[in-house]
């Protein structure tokens, strides 16, 4: 079990949010295996950048300027002129990129196929209801479900935050360098140390 000062500091947090996901995070941890040192440093500094600091369970996708969006989503959209309906409109924009099944969770798990898999492994309906990913527990232990499912506690046995940033981010490997720099803080942290 890791502590709230440890919670806060491995993950960059505020006291109130390391307070908010303590428990769920510590249940996570027990229910996935991710029981050593570097797979909790690597695991909390994931939900660390994909979290943004565990302020953030679901994706945000309201962009008010289609310029930004056609060139932040190019898989998406060839031109600026195609984005004009979905800047704005993150409902629709959800649609679009993920089919309504966008990042939520502390780990922003996306697509059907992982809520539908997820829901099954913890026994909830993701699929008729997302929003149930942003609650506390269930945000927790979706994004634990993921790592363990995926393999992530062996990347981080080898202390590869690099694989581990591939296998949750994609090839772009978004934030790498955010990542890392956050795996060392939570590594060179007393994970037991009480507020």
């Amino acid at each position: 079990m890791i502590s709230a000062a440890y919670l806060q500091t491995a993950t960059g947090s505020t006291p109130a949010n390391a307070a908010k996901y303590l428990d769920a995070i510590n249940a996570a941890l027990v229910r996935f295996e991710i029981n050593t040192q570097q797979r909790i440093a690597a695991f909390l500094a994931t939900v660390a950048i994909e979290s943004a600091h565990l302020a953030a369970v679901e994706e945000g996708l309201f962009y008010s300027s289609p310029e930004r969006l056609a060139s932040i989503f190019k898989r998406a959209f060839k031109s600026t002129a195609e984005a004009v309906p979905y800047a704005k409109n993150p409902k629709a924009l959800s649609a679009k990129l993920y089919e309504g099944f966008h990042g939520r969770g502390l780990i922003q798990l996306t697509w059907r196929r992982n809520y539908e898999a997820c829901g099954k492994a913890l026994d909830m309906d993701f699929v008729a209801d997302p929003a149930l990913l942003a609650l506390p527990a269930n945000a927790a232990l979706s994004a634990g479900w993921f790592w363990k499912a995926n393999g992530c506690n062996e990347a981080a046995d080898r202390g590869d935050m690099e694989a581990v940033t591939k296998i949750v981010n994609g090839p772009a490997k978004l934030h790498l360098a955010e990542r890392k720099a956050q795996y060392q803080i939570a590594m060179a942290s007393d994970m037991t140390t009480t507020a």
